[in-house]
């Protein structure tokens, strides 16, 4: 139980470290008792199944792929964190060589999942069955459905709440974006099953109804270049209904988006989507200028407030700026050189593009551990040779993490108070077109929110 605490603890310093912001929306959709499976999608690796333990006080257990588990340190957190190992066919070459046999490793997780089921846990599955780095959430594996389907005839009284959620990023390989973890409606297994005429009870259908409650809480669209558009007009619109918390608002936007961008795509596209796609398009490239993220809601609503639009959240004043530096210094200079180390190694050993950020978290996170020790000790060492006892570099290495956090913290903090100030320095001319294209933001959006 200590060791989760620590996993729970180290799995929040990423995502914190990584991403500005990690907001679950829908936090409290998990029932607090009986037997839940938790559905979610898997555009990028490591960082969406840390995002899934923060869904609900209850703890889930995942099943993951034990091929991952060739390390002491991977096996201790697989046991700590009580993920149930599966094997993929991916996996399948490399496992049989080393001796491991595939049917038994996903007939013991058939049965641990029906076990974890039956005694009313929280179990969690990724039923695209790994990563996609594509645009769109992939084909789902049928072994989910098997599983569901094989509690539910375990028993007549059996059933399990399904829970989807979605992970949505507004730039997923960017430091300082945000992140949203997007829980769906919860709905009966069983009760969709006694619901369905007898022909549609197999597998094929109970996939599809997973599918269908993974498209109502992810992102998807038929292109990057779709998608891209997509983001930046929920981030515009986000910011133009809900300036002092686009982040709660932004998933409301999607499905409007989606389609909006889709037309714009498809070759034949409405008087209002070239509008409104000249409008965010403008607006994204200006956050850009400023130096925001143009799919960004929290730096939309920013511009807005440095635009005098509206009375969006403040960003941070220059006093509580200047307040804040010395610590903040302090914690660069303990800092920065291992971080650059560690986007370096992760930009460099990254076999393709969504392995980047799971880099920086492992082995990142081994070289940030290793390095608070070796600052600890050379502070110690250079003590020593002053004369002064090693013991007072303890404080620094529990102090440490901490020094990290503020850092991070100041530096988010700067560059939202710096993108106002660059936009309050633009001409009048250049305000003004962008003041135009936020009104045309504003009024579609407010028409989607006025939507039943």
């Amino acid at each position: 139980m200590f060791f989760r605490r620590v996993v729970y603890w180290v799995s929040g310093r990423c995502l914190h470290w990584f991403y500005r912001e990690h907001r679950v929306v829908g936090y409290g959709k998990v029932p607090t008792s009986g037997p839940v499976l938790l559905i979610g999608n898997h555009p990028n690796d490591l960082p969406d199944v840390i995002s899934g333990l923060y869904l609900s006080p209850r703890h889930p257990r995942y099943l993951a792929t034990v091929s991952v588990t060739t390390s002491v340190m991977a096996r201790a957190m697989y046991e700590s964190m009580a993920v149930i190992p599966v094997a993929r066919v991916r996996d399948a070459r490399k496992m049989k060589a080393e001796g491991v046999d595939l049917a038994a490793v996903n007939q013991a997780a058939n049965d641990t999942v029906s076990a974890a089921l039956a005694s009313g846990e929280v179990v969690a599955v990724f039923p695209e069955g790994g990563t996609h780095d594509v645009p769109q959430i992939g084909r789902l594996r049928t072994g989910v459905a098997k599983m569901i389907l094989g509690h539910l005839d375990a028993g007549a009284k059996n059933d399990v709440t399904i829970v989807p959620f979605g992970a949505q990023y507004e730039a997923p390989r960017r430091w300082g974006s945000d992140t949203m973890t997007v829980l769906g409606e919860p709905w009966s297994a069983r009760g969709w099953y006694e619901a369905q005429p007898a022909e549609h009870r197999g597998l094929a259908a109970l996939t599809d109804r997973l599918r269908e409650s993974l498209l109502s809480v992810t992102r998807n669209a038929a292109s990057w270049e779709e998608g891209d558009t997509r983001d930046e007009i929920v981030a515009a619109a986000a910011a133009a209904t809900a300036p002092h918390d686009p982040l709660d608002a932004s998933p409301t936007m999607v499905s409007h988006a989606a389609a909006v961008a889709a037309n714009a795509y498809s070759g034949g596209m409405w008087p209002q989507t070239v509008r409104l796609k000249t409008a965010t398009h403008a607006l994204a490239r200006a956050v850009e200028r400023a130096g925001g993220i143009g799919t960004s809601a929290v730096d939309h609503a920013l511009l807005l407030y440095a635009l005098e639009m509206q009375a969006a959240k403040a960003p941070v004043s220059t006093a509580v700026l200047l307040a804040g530096v010395p610590a903040a210094a302090i914690g660069w200079l303990v800092h920065a050189p291992i971080l650059a180390v560690v986007y370096t190694v992760a930009k460099r050993t990254a076999k393709d593009r969504v392995d980047f950020v799971p880099n920086c978290f492992v082995p990142g996170l081994y070289m940030v551990l290793l390095w608070w020790v070796l600052v600890s000790v050379l502070a110690a060492a250079g003590g020593a040779g002053m004369g002064i006892g090693p013991w007072w570099a303890l404080p620094l290495l529990v102090a440490s993490p901490r020094l990290g956090d503020l850092a991070i913290e100041w530096r988010q903090r700067h560059a939202g108070w710096r993108l106002v100030r660059r936009v309050r320095r633009w001409s009048t001319s250049d305000r003004m077109a962008l003041r135009e294209a936020a009104t045309v933001v504003r009024e579609t959006a407010t028409q989607w929110t006025a939507l039943p």
